[in-house]
């Protein structure tokens, strides 16, 4: 099963409007995010997770971490298969943490 060309472009719309104002996590945290959604057997799992991951998270991560679950939950509404939503939640998170990634190394002024 395969995303879509117009699927992917929202998600990456998405991610990078995620990452513009508020601090987020590192981007190796976020790869995690990226693994568990391919790893997971529902979509419950991965909310579920989610949800311990932000209530464990520094102060200055929860308003990019909220902003990003309220996105996973809206990903569920308009997807009711379970494995194309963890496939489309895997692909933002996936996309997001090669956008981080980009912005880290800017950010350290390296580049390249």
């Amino acid at each position: 099963m395969k995303l879509s060309a117009e699927e992917k472009s929202k998600l990456i719309k998405i991610s990078s409007e995620l990452l513009k104002n508020d601090k987020s996590p590192s981007n190796s945290q976020i790869r995690k995010y990226a693994s568990l959604a391919m790893q997971a057997d529902c979509y419950y799992e991965f909310e579920n997770y989610m949800k311990y991951q932000i209530g464990r998270s520094p102060q200055e991560q929860l308003q990019f971490l909220n902003k990003t679950l309220e996105k996973v939950i809206e990903i569920k509404k308009s997807e009711q298969d379970d494995s194309r939503c963890l496939l489309k939640i895997a692909y933002l998170f996936g996309v997001m943490a090669r956008e981080k990634q980009y912005k880290e190394q800017i950010e350290r002024g390296d580049k390249r």
